[in-house]
């Protein structure tokens, strides 16, 4: 399958560079255009960026350039109007073109589910079948239809109208679908003897989706195989997963004896998760978690982000309570070493410790109080959050109030730990009456509750602000009346300050409240009015949409006289695009950390303002001093947000720019986001295939070197500087 469907004209231009110091901006500009978008083009792209008039895309499918014709396809599916999905189907059955072809099957899956448009694809693709129109199957397929759809790939597969690849890259779209069939899994069994790693781990991919545990069970051998494969890591990271949901004791077995073989960190990894799929903690999977954990040295990151999964599986368990006895007492013991002062304690990396903790204390280990107190008081925030989540774990009312009096002494990043903390400790004193009340008393209530109600005041960070007005909504907290006009009365002021401020996340969360508390009073209409101009403006439909219901609830029926005043119309989104802009973007961008620098190229054509947004932020040196925010081992890094908390960005939203183009392998750069078309600023990249986020998640770039420093990066790294190039 051709991956873009659109054509590289790539022109030689002599080094151009822009590096961003503290001093600023330096380097010439581009010579020439990377990229020419022709007159219609424009058109298309601008028409799906104002997400309108998808019914206008229609005619450019006939175009006689297949570039026009595959945009507009793919467009008029980035739209998202299922009301011309008649017209595209009709145009895909008449389309000749191979490439268009595809383009529209592809925009037919953005458009979801849909019983007559699957027919039509399953009777195409029985004729001419592409991977493409395969994928498109499993994602129009009515759920109820699954496994009698998906027979059509099988059947493709035995008139060798399809290759191995083809069919394994169908299997994996209809297994995220979860439309798994005996035939299917079968069909996987012989895929995993493919001699191609690229179809052995598809194979494995699909495997690992499966449900039916039994029938994977009877794969046991063709599994252990594959976990031992040494064609390709990937095939032996998705056998694990897949050998997780055995869970039985001749699977852990396997997993065990693997692991201590295994060099791959990613596929130890995965070995890890896969035991967190079992019913309890044997002993082979917890001395294998052990060793995990024992073998986080200081100066190893990689073993790092090993021990950080161990730690996630311990506590997995300890909170599911399937522990017996004799396993919760050995793993107490053997936490209880972790505790800031042990013999651990020079050789395991702090952070590795500081998590384990969390299971620490959830067991009460004896030493629990010194571990949360040493690693509270080391400099690395990621370390001293360990420690507050932590506490967080047990009903104390010195660590509620310390949590509580020393909030104002940290940065956002960890108010926001801390105010998780203080909820959880919360949450358990509604349940402890004996607890509670010694809070109530010793005034920490009154504290905690005035703390929620008026941090906004006092720390105007769109994170801290969305996480305290959630906390807010617990009538154990707003208690009586006179909580509630206080509440009301800050919601009411809030509320026009967050949209000035462009802090979505805070806006809407003071939003919620003011339908929580029930204030229905001129104030709160006039503030939400003002809210709802704003967010006019930013075409932000999500935001509209919900003051808009809170208003309707307000305002309700009036008598004469008294009648609100109709929401104004709603502002049509106009795209004034840079084009030469666009056109002069570099090809290459590179990412630079303490340990040396990622490299990107540029996917301009396939998200060509996506790459826009992101090349402007990079000249103004928006990406300069973010910390990496995130981490999820063999699964992504992600930052772009100057807060650090995960919360934050420019003030705008882009649109979702999603192509053909596939999560398929690591170094796979995408845009986070938080539902459709909210893309700002924040970035991951994949450290493994992820096709579970194809069609959902924009791919603006891809890694040319450097994976190294992604897989090196935790949490809390700094980006340096950044550096453009043609």
């Amino acid at each position: 399958m051709n991956l873009s469907l659109f054509s590289r004209r790539w022109i030689p231009v002599f080094l151009v560079s822009i590096f961003f110091r503290a001093s600023g901006v330096v380097g010439p500009a581009p010579a020439s255009a990377q990229v020419h978008f022709s007159t219609e083009e424009r058109r298309i792209i601008t028409i799906t960026d104002e997400r309108r008039d998808a019914d206008s895309l229609l005619g450019y499918l006939t175009s006689g350039s297949t570039r026009v014709a595959c945009r507009a396809a793919i467009g008029i599916g980035n739209i998202g109007d299922t009301s011309v999905r008649p017209a595209l189907l009709n145009s895909f059955l008449a389309e000749r073109r191979d490439s268009v072809a595809d383009a529209e099957a592809f925009a037919l899956g953005l458009l979801g589910p849909d019983e007559k448009t699957c027919q039509a694809l399953t009777a195409a693709a029985a004729q001419h079948p592409t991977a493409e129109r395969l994928k498109a199957i499993a994602r129009t397929a009515e759920k109820t239809d699954s496994a009698s759809v998906a027979k059509i790939v099988g059947q493709l597969a035995d008139q060798k109208k399809i290759d191995p690849r083809t069919e394994a890259d169908a299997y994996v779209e209809f297994a995220l679908h979860h439309e798994v069939s005996s035939r299917m899994m079968n069909d996987l069994d012989l895929l995993a003897g493919d001699n191609e790693p690229n179809v052995r781990w598809r194979a494995a991919y699909a495997f690992a989706r499966a449900d039916d545990s039994t029938d994977l069970a009877s794969r046991f051998s063709k599994l252990n195989d594959l976990l031992l494969d040494q064609g390709s890591p990937y095939v032996r990271m998705f056998a694990a997963l897949a050998l997780g949901k055995l869970h039985n004791a001749r699977a852990g077995a396997a997993l065990a004896h693997a692991y201590r073989g295994e060099d791959e960190w990613r596929v130890r990894v995965n070995i890890l998760r896969a035991f967190g799929q079992f019913p309890k903690l044997d002993s082979l999977p917890l001395e294998t978690i052990q060793l995990a954990a024992d073998s986080a040295l200081r100066d190893s990151a990689l073993a790092i982000q090993i021990g950080l999964t161990a730690g996630d599986m311990i506590d997995h368990f300890v909170t599911s309570g399937t522990l017996v006895q004799n396993d919760s007492t050995q793993l107490r013991a053997w936490l209880d070493g972790f505790n800031g002062a042990g013999e651990r304690h020079n050789e395991v990396a702090p952070v590795v410790a500081a998590r384990l903790t969390v299971p620490a204390v959830r067991l009460q280990t004896p030493t629990k109080h010194d571990a949360i107190q040493n690693y509270a008081r080391y400099q690395d925030p990621v370390i001293r959050n360990w420690a507050v989540r932590a506490a967080a774990t047990q009903a104390d009312t010195d660590d509620f109030a310390t949590i509580l009096k020393t909030m104002a002494a940290f940065s956002p990043v960890e108010q926001v730990v801390r105010l998780e903390a203080l909820d959880s400790i919360w949450q358990k004193a509604k349940h402890l009456p004996a607890f509670r009340s010694i809070l109530e008393k010793n005034h920490m209530a009154d504290l905690y509750r005035g703390l929620l109600v008026h941090i906004s005041d006092a720390v105007q960070d769109p994170a801290v602000d969305a996480s305290a007005l959630g906390e807010l909504m617990d009538t154990s907290i707003i208690r009586d009346s006179a909580h509630r006009a206080e509440a009301m009365e800050y919601m009411e002021k809030y509320i026009p300050r967050f949209s000035s401020g462009r802090y979505r996340d805070a806006l809407l969360a003071a939003i919620g409240d003011v339908a929580w508390l029930g204030d229905t009073s001129r104030a709160a209409d006039e503030a939400l009015r003002i809210a709802y101009d704003t967010a006019n403006n930013w075409g932000d439909n999500i935001v509209m949409d919900s003051i808009a219901s809170l208003l309707k609830h307000i305002e309700g029926p009036r008598i004469v006289g008294d009648a609100y005043a109709p929401l104004p119309k709603r502002t049509a989104r106009i795209s004034a695009i840079d084009w030469k802009g666009l056109e002069n973007l570099p090809a290459n961008m590179s990412i630079n950390f303490s340990g040396g620098q990622i490299q990107l190229r540029l996917l301009t054509e396939e998200a060509p303002l996506t790459v826009l947004n992101m090349v402007r932020l990079a000249r103004e040196q928006w990406f300069t001093g973010n910390t990496v925010h995130r981490v999820v081992p063999n699964f992504v890094i992600q930052s772009g947000d100057p807060s650090g908390t995960g919360w934050s960005g420019p003030g705008y939203t882009i649109r979702s720019e999603i192509a053909p183009r596939e999560y398929d392998r690591e170094g796979m750069m995408g845009m986070a986001r938080d539902g459709k078309d909210t893309e700002s600023s924040q970035w991951f990249i994949t450290e493994c295939p992820t096709p579970h986020l194809d069609g959902l998640y924009t791919i603006w770039a891809d890694v040319t070197d450097g994976m190294d420093q992604v897989f090196q990066q935790n949490v809390g790294n700094r980006v340096g500087s950044v550096f453009l190039s043609q």
